[in-house]
């Protein structure tokens, strides 16, 4: 049985986005940080790995909607960013390498 990751940091970015989310966008961020710590988040969304740190990934949550998590370490990972496909940094670079 896989482990459970700990988001580690990046709550505030949480906390600024949701301020202006709707409660249906919320539910498919919340539902994608659950898959993200219990490891199945390859199973359930589109992945992208960020060409300019290897550690870091991009979560597709919904149509215009990204999550960009650091994994730390084996046990943890950080929210590194949370919004449009277009306002992520080096989403476009991922997209174009994958």
């Amino acid at each position: 049985m896989a482990s459970t990751l700990k988001l580690d940091s990046g709550l505030q970015h949480l906390e600024d986005w949701a301020d202006t989310a709707s409660q249906t966008e919320k539910n498919h961020l919340y539902k994608a940080l659950f898959a993200i710590s219990g490891q199945t988040v390859h199973h359930h969304y589109g992945v992208l790995t960020d060409k300019e740190n290897r550690n870091a990934h991009f979560v597709l949550v919904r149509e215009d909607l990204v999550l960009k998590v650091n994994y730390s370490d084996q046990d943890t990972f950080d929210i590194a960013y949370i919004g449009s496909m277009a306002g992520a940094p080096g989403f476009d670079l991922a997209l174009q390498a994958h």
